[in-house]
């Protein structure tokens, strides 16, 4: 038996009814793939009866209960709920079953695509989404766009975000991970792609000056994709809470900054020092204002190449502006100008300055973000070709450790499924332990944890919601409902898999499972083959 409020994409909707968010949650999967489903209903006020009479608590747990769970016109929302639900489960198994029996295509290529952050909010988004998919019996697909900044974010931040695509993952949604510093962009660019119909948001105004709003992440959106249905899913929860953050974490993550911030300002410093120290020399030389000018700008793009912040470069650009009227401009060593000329020579000196530190800024990320995806393309075409080689089990899991050896440096332990049943292990232990380390890791319940994995086809183990006791995270190698091995990272240090790192070895996982249904295929063509040659003998 199960309530309703301990369904996973149910959770958000009755903690806002009840003001009580459970913990203890199961995936929808549960509830829609059981065979028989039987929903226990009763009137409130019976239920209210029961509780006054005392059969269900003691007097003062009913009377606390009265109050605040139990109350009616909760009790009335909770019913409504749990009806609803199971109204849409069985409207999704007649569609189903219309279109297995009467050979009818009753999906109308409805696509849901949302976004994962890590805001504690993102949350409920998802839970949105996966509703808004259920109903309209749509894919559904959770995006990640990972950026310079989250790459370079403390723990909690990583942390955040894990657990939002976990929860994505548990409601039936595909992970797809971007690269990109402009998020709009690469959004819409995706949702193109995959062909999505309906995109899901969190709300996201922040207001600047004079209270106006500066375009927010929907409408920036809907200038690459104006005819894309969004919705908006509004944010009701304590904005104190919501950002709060550990003392600890915020003052490991301050000191960091200041850390940073420090070399930039000291980069700046003395890069403006240097500009000008050569630009009176060259004066003495008898160089005009102009190449004065150009040494001022050479410095400001030689700081744009080397700060992390592209405000550290448009304040450079405003001194050097200053510096060249106290140095350089009669009369010397003073901010006055005689001359009204120079104040056009000023502003397109600043302008062009600004201007190269933000190209040189965005580029330099842009540089970091291209070369970390032709990384990916690399290793990924690499892993493909090699793949395409091997023609035995053997063979195909010494290149997939070699690939996962070469990625992240973890031992690799293989289980394979072979007449229903687990064999194995084939151990490749990274470079530092052997294979008797690994072997005697491999206790009964490593083993259950393995056993777990192959029957229901979801990762588990270390740094995961489901058996996390184990020392290894065990991932399936399956293709459709098809599973054909598990694979084991030995994560010594428990720390979880990096979205970028974890994204690549889904991906090469994939390319394994395929290569499993070629080679297991080519070896039931040879056994069909040698059976009728002996049947013609």
């Amino acid at each position: 038996t199960v309530n309703i409020q301990h369904l996973e994409s149910l959770n958000d909707i009755v903690g806002s009814i009840t003001g009580i968010h459970m913990k203890e949650r199961v995936p929808d999967t549960v509830f829609d793939s059981a065979d028989q489903v039987k929903i226990i209903d009763i009137e409130p006020e019976t239920l209210i009866q029961r509780l006054q009479e005392g059969k269900i608590y003691k007097s003062i747990q009913a009377e606390r209960a009265l109050n605040n769970f139990f109350a009616k016109e909760k009790l009335i929302s909770l019913r409504e709920i749990a009806l609803r639900r199971t109204a849409d489960r069985v409207n999704r198994i007649a569609i189903e079953e219309s279109k297995m029996y009467r050979d009818k295509k009753y999906y109308t290529g409805e696509h849901v695509l949302t976004c994962i952050s890590p805001s504690p909010t993102c949350a409920k988004v998802i839970r949105s989404a996966s509703r808004l998919a259920y109903a309209f019996h749509a894919n559904f697909t959770a995006l990640y766009v990972e950026t310079p900044d989250l790459q370079n974010a403390d723990r909690k931040v990583k942390k955040m975000v894990e657990e939002n695509m976990h929860l994505a993952e548990a409601l039936g949604a595909k992970i797809a991970t971007v690269f990109g510093e402009d998020i709009p962009f690469q959004i819409a660019e995706y949702a193109k792609i995959c062909s999505a119909s309906k995109l899901v948001l969190g709300r996201t105004n922040h207001k600047i000056w004079l209270g106006q709003k500066k375009g927010t992440l929907t409408d920036q959106i809907t200038q690459y994709i104006p005819n894309m249905d969004i919705y908006i899913i509004p944010d009701t929860s304590n904005r104190a809470e919501r950002w709060a953050v550990p003392k600890d974490v915020a003052k490991h993550k301050k000191e960091e900054k200041n850390g940073s911030l420090f070399l930039d300002l000291i980069r700046g410093v003395a890069t403006l020092g240097i500009a000008t120290v050569v630009s009176l020399g060259v004066e003495q030389v008898g160089f005009m204002s102009a190449n004065i000018i150009i040494i001022y700008l050479f410095a400001i793009l030689m700081l744009s190449l080397y700060s992390r912040r592209r405000w550290v470069s448009a304040v450079a650009a405003l001194l050097s502006v200053f510096l060249f009227n106290f140095f350089f401009v009669p009369p010397i060593y003073s901010f006055a100008v005689h001359a009204p000329a120079y104040y056009t020579t000023f502003v397109f000196m600043f302008l062009f300055a600004f201007i190269i530190s933000t190209i040189i800024t965005s580029e330099r990320k842009q540089a970091k973000e291209s070369a970390k995806f032709a990384y990916r393309t690399e290793l990924l075409l690499e892993n493909s070709k090699r793949m395409r080689r091997v023609h035995t089990v053997r063979a195909l899991l010494k290149e997939l450790s070699n690939q996962v050896l070469k990625l992240m440096n973890l031992s690799v332990i293989f289980f394979v499924k072979k007449d229903n049943k687990m064999t194995g292990p084939w151990l490749f232990p990274r470079v530092g332990m052997d294979k008797a380390q690994l072997r005697d890791m491999l206790d009964d319940q490593e083993r259950a944890v393995v056993q777990w994995v192959l029957e229901n086809k979801k990762r588990a183990g270390c740094c995961t919601h489901t058996l996390p006791g184990a020392q290894a995270m065990y991932l399936p190698i399956k293709s459709g409902d098809e599973i054909y091995a598990v694979m084991g990272i030995v994560l010594e240090e428990k720390r979880e898999i990096p979205p970028f790192e974890y994204g690549l070895l889904t991906a090469m996982l994939n390319e394994a499972a395929l290569v499993f249904a070629r080679i297991y295929m080519t070896n039931n063509n040879v056994e069909e083959q040698k059976g009728d040659q002996k049947t013609v003998r």
